[in-house]
C-alpha cells in the first residue's frame, strides 16, 4: 500500500498504556544508586507480626515519594505508592512496576526500574521507612511537624544540572533558610533558569527541599533540590530526611474565566507565531503555556530554519554573477559557493523517473532508506510531478553552466551554490518518502501542505526582521540531516533598531520579538504554568478551553473566533512513541531510549483534538536525532559535512554523514554498540579546530561566528586526542573494540578522497562535505599524525514526531470524514501529514512559524 499521510487511519483508541518505562532521564542513574536505602532491615519480617497500614516517605526524582504499606501478620499484602512530582513518563510510569516488585520481594530489597533510578531509590527508602515504622508502632512523623536545626551561616551546595554544575549559596538561620543565591550555573536561559526564583521562594517558605519541581525545567529542579540538600548537610541539619520532605502546599485561587478572540494552547514557536499574527490581524489573544516560560521545544532546538534566499544563490538570468541584492533591504551580498557532492545529487534528480511511483520496484531491488540512486528509479507520486519537471529544467540550466567550468579545471566548490524553492519541495518529499518496518506501507508528505509551508516560508525572514529579529543575512548554512545549504542562521534581536543586540539565541530571535508583538496591544495575555486540559464544544463548535494552573486554580478561556492547538509533539512520551511505532525495528526503539525533548512534550494537544473528534495521521513514524549525547540524550548539535562517523567495533565509516536523520540513526543502531543501556553508540571524529556551530555549548560564538573553540574534554561526551594511545583510552572507557590504527586509516582514506574530489575507498559516497579531519598546510602538505582531533560520543534519541492531527492548508483540524471541526485550528508539531517518514533538519522551525501564521490568518478569514 502506498498512501500520502491523509490516507492513514486514525490511531484514536489505539494507544495502550503499559507499565514499561522509558529511559528519558537515565542520566539520573549516575546521580543515585539503588543501594543504600536506609539502615533498617529490608525484610517485611521486621514487622514483627504487625497488622495494619504504615506510612513512609523519601526523596524521589522530582519530589517526595510516599509508600503506604499494608501488613498482615508481618507480611506485606498491599502497597500504595504516590509520586505526584515524578516525571509522568519515567518515574511516574515506573510506580506500578515498583509496586509489583515490592509485593513479590515482600520487602524493600528490589531491583528497581532501569531509567527511573532516582524514583526507584525513593520507593525503596519509602517502603523501608514504612517497615521501620512497624518497629516503632507508628507511621513516620509528618515532616511539617519536625522542627529542624542548623548551624547558622552560608554554605555552598553543589549538584549536577542540565548543562553542568549548579552551585547555590544557601544562608541558614539556626531554624530555617534565610536566603538562596545562584553562585554558578550554566542552565539554559528561559528553560532551566526560570526554576530558580520559583523554587527559591518555595524552599525558604518550606524550610526544606521537598518542594515541587517546575514544569519544563526538570533537570534544573532536581539540581536545585540536590544542592539544597548538600548545603543543609554542610550546615549540620538535624534531620536530613525531614528536610527533604518539607514542602509548601499551594492553595488554588479563585476560578479564572476570561474571553478573547483567539485562544492559543502552547507557547512554543507555532503558538507565538499564531498569537503574533492574530494580534497583527487585530484580534485579542491569550497564550496558555504549561511551562514556567514560553518557548517550548523551539527554544532548545538548533534555531536555524530552511528557506532559500535567492539573492545568495545561482541566478539563471545572470549565471556569472558573484553578488546579489536583497530587495527587502536593498543591500548587496556575495553569492555563496557550492560544496563537493552536490552536483551528483542534482544529476540524480535530473534522471529521476517520471513514471507513477511503483512500490513493487523494490520487490526486485533492495530498499535502503535515503539511497536516492535506487529510489529515483521507482518513480514519483504524481502530485509532485510538476515540481519535479520544473526542477529538472532548473537543474539542466545549472549543469550547462557548471560542466564547462569543471572541464576547464574548476572544482565543484568554485561554482555558485544552486538552490531553488522547487529543490526544497522535492527534497522534503523524497527525504520523507519512507517504507514501514514490515514493508507493507509507504508514507510521504501531503503535497499541498509541503508546498504551502515552503512557499510561504519565503517571506518568513522578512516578517521576523520587521519585528526586530536578526539573522546572518549573508549565509545559507546546513545542519544535521538538512540535505542542502539553505539554513538561515538566527542571531537574536534588536527591538528598537539602535544597532545593539537586545538578546541572542532562539529566545532573542523568536520569542522576545513575537511576545513583544503579542503584548503590544492592551488586554492580551501570556498565561504560564497553566495546563490546558479540555476543549469546550458548544453546538458542534470549539469555543474555548479549560485547564488548571500549577496551584490548582481552575481556568476557563472562551474564544470568540477560534482555538489554536500548538502544543508540540510527543517525543518525550516514550511509551506513546513505542506503542505507535511502525517504522523502527523494535529491537532499537524501546522504552529505554532517551529523548532530546523537554519533559512537557507528551502529546496533550493530540489527545485533546482526538477527544473533539479529530483524526490523526503518520503516528507510526517518529524521528530520531542521530547526534544526541550518550549520557542523557540531549541534542549535541552540529552537522555531518565536516565529520566522519566511526563504527566503534570496526573503526570504519558506515554512513554518508550528510544524509537524512533517519538514515544516520538507522546506521548508528546497526553499527553502533550498546553502552549503559543506550543503543547505537558511535564515534564522531572531527578536527579539533573545526567549529561545530551555533548553539554548541562548549565553544564561544558572537554574532553567529566562532570566537573560541574549546579543547577541553567534557566527561562522558567530548574527548580531544592526538595519538593512538589517546584514542585507545576513549575506546577502553566505552568497551569499544576498534583499533586506533584502523580509525586513523579510515580518516586518512576519507581525507584523501575529499582532496581528490573522489568517492572514499570504502564506497560510501558523501553528498556534501567541506573539510578534512587532518590538516593541509599552505604548501598543500597533508598531515594527520599528531593532529589534535575531537571525538564526540553520541547515539540516537527521539526528537520529532511527524504524526499528529490532520489539518488542511488553512490549518483547520479535520475529523475522520475530512470535515472541518468548526473553531479548531492546529499548528506545528501537533499536526501530521507534512514531514511523513523523516523530517529534514531545519524544516521544523520554518513549518511551525508558517503554520502558526496560517492558522491565525484562517481565523481572521473565517470570521469576516
Amino acid at each position: 500500500m502506498c498512501t500520502n499521510q491523509y490516507g492513514r487511519k486514525s490511531m484514536k483508541g489505539n494507544k495502550a498504556t503499559t507499565t514499561a518505562v522509558c529511559g528519558l532521564f537515565a542520566v539520573a542513574a549516575v546521580l543515585g544508586s539503588l543501594g543504600g536505602c536506609g539502615q533498617g532491615t529490608s525484610s517485611s519480617e521486621a514487622a514483627s507480626g504487625k497488622t495494619g497500614t504504615y506510612h513512609g516517605e523519601a526523596q524521589g526524582f522530582g519530589g517526595v515519594v510516599s509508600a503506604d504499606v499494608t501488613f498482615d501478620n508481618g507480611k506485606i499484602t498491599d502497597v500504595v505508592l504516590t509520586g505526584d512530582s515524578e516525571t509522568p513518563t519515567v518515574g511516574g510510569a515506573a510506580l506500578d512496576e515498583l509496586k509489583n516488585q515490592v509485593l513479590e520481594a515482600g520487602s524493600a530489597d528490589i531491583d528497581g526500574v532501569s531509567g527511573a533510578t532516582m524514583t526507584s531509590n525513593g520507593v525503596k527508602q519509602a517502603v523501608q521507612a514504612a517497615i521501620d515504622a512497624t518497629e516503632e508502632g507508628t507511621a513516620a512523623a509528618s515532616a511539617s511537624d519536625t522542627a529542624l536545626t542548623f548551624n547558622a551561616g552560608t554554605y555552598t551546595g553543589t549538584s549536577e544540572g542540565y548543562n553542568g554544575p549548579v552551585k547555590l549559596d544557601v544562608t541558614f538561620s539556626d531554624s530555617g533558610i534565610d536566603d538562596i543565591q545562584v553562585k554558578t550555573s550554566s542552565e539554559t536561559a528561559h528553560v532551566g533558569d526560570v526554576a530558580y526564583d520559583i523554587m527559591f521562594a518555595d524552599a525558604k517558605e518550606a524550610g526544606g527541599s521537598g518542594i515541587d519541581s517546575v514544569s519544563g525545567a526538570t533537570f534544573t529542579s532536581r539540581a536545585i533540590k540536590a544542592a539544597l540538600d548538600d548545603a543543609a548537610q554542610q550546615a549540620g541539619v538535624s534531620d536530613l530526611s525531614a528536610f527533604q520532605k518539607k514542602t509548601v502546599e499551594h492553595t488554588a485561587g479563585d476560578p479564572i474565566d476570561e474571553t478573547f478572540d483567539v485562544v492559543v494552547v502552547g507557547g512554543g514557536g507555532a503558538g507565538l507565531a499564531a498569537a503574533a499574527q492574530a494580534v497583527q490581524n487585530g484580534d485579542s489573544v491569550i497564550v496558555v503555556e504549561e511551562n514556567a516560560e514560553i518557548g517550548g521545544n523551539t527554544l532548545v532546538s538548533g534555531g536555524q530554519f530552511q528557506s532559500v534566499m535567492p539573492y545568495l544563490v545561482w541566478d539563471p538570468e545572470d549565471p556569472e554573477a558573484t553578488e546579489g541584492t536583497w530587495d527587502y533591504n536593498g543591500k548587496t551580498y556575495t553569492k555563496l559557493k557550492a560544496t563537493q557532492g552536490q552536483l551528483s545529487v542534482l544529476k540524480t534528480i535530473l534522471n529521476w523517473s517520471e513514471e507513477p511511483f511503483d512500490p513493487t520496484y523494490f520487490d526486485t531491488h533492495e530498499y535502503v532508506a535515503g539511497e536516492i540512486d535506487t529510489l529515483s528509479q521507482a518513480g514519483v507520486h504524481q502530485e509532485y510531478l510538476p515540481t519535479l519537471q520544473a526542477l529538472k529544467k532548473e537543474i539542466q540550466a545549472y549543469v550547462d553552466y557548471a560542466e564547462p567550468k569543471l572541464a576547464a579545471g574548476d572544482s565543484e566548490s568554485d561554482l555558485t551554490l544552486f538552490s531553488t524553492v522547487n529543490l526544497h519541495i522535492f527534497q522534503t518529499y523524497y527525504g520523507g518518502l519512507r517504507r514501514s518496518a514490515d514493508g507493507s506501507e509507504w508514507i510521504y508528505g501531503n503535497y499541498d501542505l509541503v508546498s504551502q509551508f515552503i512557499n510561504d516560508g519565503q517571506g518568513l525572514k522578512e516578517w521576523l526582521e520587521d519585528q526586530g529579529s536578526l539573522f546572518a543575512d549573508d549565509k545559507q548554512l546546513t545542519l544535521i540531516g538538512a540535505l542542502w545549504y539553505r539554513e538561515n542562521q538566527n542571531l537574536g534581536c534588536d527591538l528598537d533598531g539602535d544597532g545593539v543586540t537586545d538578546a541572542t539565541g532562539n529566545w532573542g530571535t523568536y520569542f522576545m520579538p513575537l511576545s513583544n508583538t503579542v503584548m503590544s496591544a492592551d488586554g492580551n495575555e501570556i498565561m504560564t504554568r497553566t495546563k490546558a486540559e479540555n476543549l469546550i464544544i458548544e453546538e458542534g463548535k470549539v469555543t474555548g478551553v479549560t485547564g488548571t494552573q500549577y496551584d490548582g486554580t481552575p481556568v476557563t478561556l472562551h474564544a470568540n473566533k477560534g482555538v489554536v492547538l500548538a502544543t508540540g509533539g510527543y517525543a518525550a512520551n516514550i511509551q506513546m512513541v513505542v506503542d505507535d511505532n511502525e517504522y523502527w525495528d523494535p529491537e532499537y526503539l524501546t522504552t529505554g531510549i532517551k529523548t532530546t525533548n523537554r519533559s512537557s512534550l507528551q502529546g496533550d494537544g493530540i489527545t485533546m483534538g482526538e477527544e473533539a473528534g479529530a483524526s490523526v495521521t503518520g503516528m507510526g513514524f517518529p524521528q530520531m536525532m542521530p547526534i544526541s549525547w550518550v549520557d542523557n540524550g540531549n541534542l549535541a548539535f552540529g552537522g555531518g559535512q565536516y565529520a566522519v562517523y566511526i563504527n566503534p567495533t570496526t573503526g570504519r565509516r558506515f554512513v554518508d554523514e550528510s544524509a537524512e536523520r533517519d538514515v544516520l540513526s538507522l546506521g548508528e543502531f546497526t553499527n553502533g554498540v550498546e553502552y549503559n543501556g543506550t543503543k547505537g553508540v558511535f564515534l564522531e571524529i572531527t578536527n579539533a579546530n573545526t567549529a561545530i556551530g551555533v548553539p554548541y555549548p562548549y565553544d564561544k560564538y558572537e554574532k553567529g561566528q566562532v570566537v573560541e573553540i574549546s579543547h577541553d574534554d567534557v566527561e562522558n561526551r567530548v574527548y580531544y586526542v592526538s595519538s593512538a594511545e589517546d584514542i585507545q583510552k576513549v575506546l577502553d572507557q566505552y568497551g569499544m573494540t576498534a583499533s586506533p590504527e584502523d580509525i586513523y586509516d579510515t580518516i586518512r582514506q576519507y581525507d584523501e578522497a575529499y582532496l581528490n574530489d573522489e568517492t572514499p575507498s570504502d564506497g560510501i559516497k558523501k553528498s556534501a562535505w567541506n573539510a578534512t579531519v587532518g590538516t593541509v598546510d599552505e604548501n598543500g602538505e597533508y598531515k594527520l599524525a599528531g593532529e589534535l582531533l575531537r571525538i564526540r560520543v553520541m547515539a540516537p534519541s527521539t526528537h520529532h514526531t511527524m504524526g499528529g492531527l490532520v489539518v488542511d492548508t488553512k490549518r483547520h483540524v479535520l475529523n475522520s470524514d475530512g470535515t472541518v471541526i468548526q473553531g479548531l485550528y492546529a499548528a506545528g508539531e501537533v499536526t501530521g501529514g507534512i514531514h511523513a517518514g523523516n523530517r529534514l533538519g531545519g524544516n521544523a522551525i520554518v513549518e511551525v512559524l508558517v503554520s502558526g501564521r496560517t492558522a491565525a490568518d484562517a481565523i481572521d478569514e473565517d470570521n469576516k
